[in-house]
Formats: C-alpha cells, sequence, structure tokens
C-alpha cells in the first residue's frame, strides 16, 4: 500500500460538492441563455473566455466584473433580477442530476463522511434545485456565498467558512469542482481539490487541481471507499 495516499485518505472527513456542473448538470444551459443577454450588455460579442472568466463566480460578483470591464449602465438590482429568471428555467426545467452522482454520494454517506453542497449561487436558486430533485437530505450542510456577502469564488471565503461550519479544518476536506474560480478558490483554502472534467466544461483550465476525474465515480476509487 502506498503510504502517502493511506495516509491522505485516513485524514479524510468530508466531501464538498459544488452545486453547477458537479451536482446538476446546469452549466450546459447556462452559457447558451446568457450568451445574447451579456453581449447585449457590453455591447460585443460575448467570447468563450468570457464565460470562462464568470463561470464558478457569485451572480454578484459577475455584475462587478462585468461593470469594472465595461462600465455596464444597467442598474445591479435590475442585473440580479434578470438573471434569477434564468437560474429558474435552467433549475426548474432544464438541467438534470449528473451522472452517478446519487450513488456516489450515497456510497460516501455510507463511509461515515460528512457530505457538503458549496456554492457561489444564491441560496434562492440552490432551494429551486434542491426541491425538485429531493436531494437536501444528501448533504449536512449547504453553503451559499449569500452568507458571505456575496463574496464567492475564486475567493477562498466560502470554503474556509464552509470547514468552520463542518468544524474541520482545511486539510480534512475534498473539493469537487468543474472551474478554474473554483479550483483557485479551495486551493487558496488549502483543501485537497478534484477537478472535474464533465464534458462541457472544456473552456476551463483545471491545471491547478490536485487530480482530475472524468467521472464523479471515480471519486470512489480514489478515496478507496468501494
Amino acid at each position: 500500500m502506498d503510504n502517502t495516499n493511506f495516509s491522505f485518505r485516513m485524514k479524510i472527513k468530508a466531501v464538498l460538492f459544488d452545486m453547477d456542473g458537479v451536482v446538476v448538470d446546469s452549466e450546459r444551459y447556462f452559457p447558451v441563455l446568457e450568451r445574447y443577454w451579456f453581449a447585449s450588455l457590453i455591447r460585443k460579442a460575448w467570447t468563450d473566455d468570457d464565460e470562462a472568466n464568470i463561470t464558478g463566480r457569485s451572480a454578484s460578483d459577475i455584475y462587478n466584473v462585468l461593470k469594472e470591464q465595461y462600465n455596464l449602465g444597467i442598474d445591479k438590482n435590475l442585473f440580479l433580477k434578470h438573471y434569477d429568471k434564468i437560474a429558474r428555467d435552467v433549475y426548474e426545467n432544464k438541467c438534470n442530476l449528473t451522472q452517478n452522482f446519487l450513488n456516489v454520494v450515497d456510497n460516501l454517506r455510507e463511509k461515515k463522511l460528512k457530505i457538503a453542497m458549496v456554492s457561489s449561487s444564491p441560496y434562492s436558486w440552490i432551494e429551486m434545485m434542491l426541491k425538485r430533485f429531493k436531494i437536501r437530505n444528501k448533504f449536512d450542510v449547504v453553503i451559499s456565498a449569500d452568507e458571505l456577502n456575496s463574496k464567492g469564488k475564486p475567493s477562498p471565503a466560502i470554503y474556509l467558512h464552509s470547514a468552520k461550519i463542518l468544524n474541520l479544518n482545511p486539510e480534512n476536506c475534498v473539493v469537487i469542482e468543474d472551474s478554474k474560480n473554483g479550483i483557485v478558490s479551495a486551493k487558496n483554502a488549502k483543501m485537497f481539490c478534484i477537478g472535474f472534467r464533465n464534458g462541457i466544461n472544456e473552456n476551463q483550465d483545471l491545471n491547478s487541481a490536485d487530480k482530475i476525474i472524468y467521472n464523479l465515480k471515480e471519486i470512489l476509487n480514489f478515496l478507496a471507499v468501494l
């Protein structure tokens, strides 16, 4: 047995899942619905690089980024209200649970690991998803950037806050992320981070993750909990 891997597995006490692109395939739909709206706001084409830059951020942070880069004329409250309409369509009508998520999370819970969902999205969006798929009971805690005044990823604040809520040290946590901003957040919080190539995030640089997987089931192999 590899002693390093063994000691790593022994200290892991929690698995923290990002929501968009990890728990649900919502990142398949957001870019399509955002593209024309954002292009109209910034008055230029919305590129893949633009999309990659905002992925993983909170809606409030996205507004701030666009305001800083393009001097948006739209009021922030109006921006967030329209974004909420997009989110409602995605979470209530379009997205699906990511393949193997239920099987993986049930296996992890059987091994007495704490399970958290840590999202830059507001609670109202998270609740839409949890209610539709009836999975609130799969998580010990659900953390939103709302708890930090919408200060989401790439800031490490949301993951440091999550560790505090779980009463764990950051090194006791494994994070599953599908975006560069999410991975930066987790790594700066000193957590082990698994980058998830979900088939729809080719525009994301996941190279700073400690490990990259292509199927959520690989988490079980990695943590040796099969």
